[in-house]
């Protein structure tokens, strides 16, 4: 007869305990929500609002929560509030996840038509150059991301809708360069992009080339685009592009503009953050392919692009030195002409483009 089968003693259930429930640095907290819904920003109430000038918790801590000890430190390397904030960034990140968009159906692509082979060719040159800016866009503050101390999620939460806003940008430029008998031309020398990955002096240093710098000149040139666009889909894809820009360089100006306030080395810093990247900049735009790209396209033919395209063109680099330079007398970073390349300067003379 087979033994029988011993029955498992039951499994010990700890006894509650409930401590946890005791512990919160502000309990009673009610945020209600307003005209435009419950935002990011409404939550900072109490202690919740109460942003330090430097976080002192290495760990994923939410802000208000209480910490909890033994957590090995992450080693955060921006944790000074005038290292990473802008007042705007939690009205940013909202911004940006209502106006999200999507490529695939927000564009008209059916309102494409067959262009000349020379227009075709310089459109795709034109994105490609544009598709290697936004991965720059992508892979800068997504190595930078992760280095931010959770106390200031405001920021990290709107930079992560910029990464997204990047992809975007990425997805609609390769899309229309694939899609009207064409295709991606020559990869741009690439040095902007080099300086800007490879800024190891802090956020703040890779925010001045970013956005101050390449964010200026991608703006200026995005308008020019919209105003030439040869149909809908390419206008749409470079009004949206533009809105997507206009919050990068809202938080990267505003951030620069409340580092540069915490203290006045920063300043001096930033000036010489713009002797060098101005004269990288100034190498990387002798590259007449861009150029003659965007003749090209400005023109609407191959024989006038010397002459009426080249025109416009100096026209928007004049533009984009105007813009450059007002910024940075914005931010109380003044410049002396005579320290900045004499061929980026010269544009500055020229007509008056779309200013006014």
């Amino acid at each position: 007869m087979a033994k029988a089968k011993e029955k498992a003693p039951a499994p010990q259930v700890p006894k509650p305990g409930f401590k946890w429930m005791n512990r919160t640095n502000q309990w009673d907290t009610r945020v209600k929500p307003g005209k435009h819904g419950l935002r990011l920003g409404d939550l900072n109430v109490g202690i919740y609002g109460d942003i330090p000038e430097q976080w002192q918790d290495q760990t994923r801590n939410p802000r208000g929560a209480i910490a909890k000890r033994g957590v090995p430190p992450l080693g955060y390397s921006i944790r000074d509030k005038a290292d990473i904030w802008a007042d705007s960034a939690a009205d940013l990140y909202e911004e940006a996840i209502q106006r999200r968009w999507a490529p695939a159906t927000d564009v008209p692509w059916e309102t494409i038509r067959p262009l000349s082979e020379p227009v075709e060719r310089a459109i795709c040159q034109v994105l490609t150059e544009l598709c290697q800016y936004a991965n720059c866009d992508i892979e800068t503050i997504s190595q930078w991301q992760h280095q931010m101390a959770y106390g200031y999620h405001e920021v990290k939460q709107y930079l992560a809708t910029a990464s997204f806003d990047a992809a975007r940008m990425f997805e609609a430029y390769r899309k229309r360069a694939l899609s009207n008998g064409g295709g991606l031309g020559l990869e741009g020398p690439g040095e902007v992009n080099r300086m800007i990955l490879e800024s190891r002096g802090g956020w703040s240093e890779a925010v001045t080339y970013l956005f101050l710098m390449r964010g200026t000149f991608t703006m200026t040139m995005l308008r020019y685009l919209e105003k030439y666009a040869y149909n809908e889909a390419e206008r749409s894809i470079y009004e949206k592009a533009l809105e997507c820009k206009a919050r990068q360089m809202t938080y990267g100006l505003e951030h620069l503009q409340y580092s540069i306030a915490h203290g006045d080395e920063r300043r001096a810093i930033m000036q010489t953050l713009l002797f060098i990247g101005d004269r990288v900049w100034n190498r990387e735009m002798k590259d007449h392919v861009l150029r003659e790209a965007l003749s090209i396209v400005f023109a609407g033919d191959l024989v006038h692009a010397p002459t009426e395209g080249y025109a416009v063109y100096k026209a928007m680099m004049g533009d984009f030195m105007h813009a450059y330079m007002d910024t940075c007398k914005w931010l109380g970073v003044e410049r002396n002409l005579e320290m900045i390349p004499a061929s980026m300067t010269s544009y500055l003379f020229e007509g008056a483009g779309s200013r006014g």
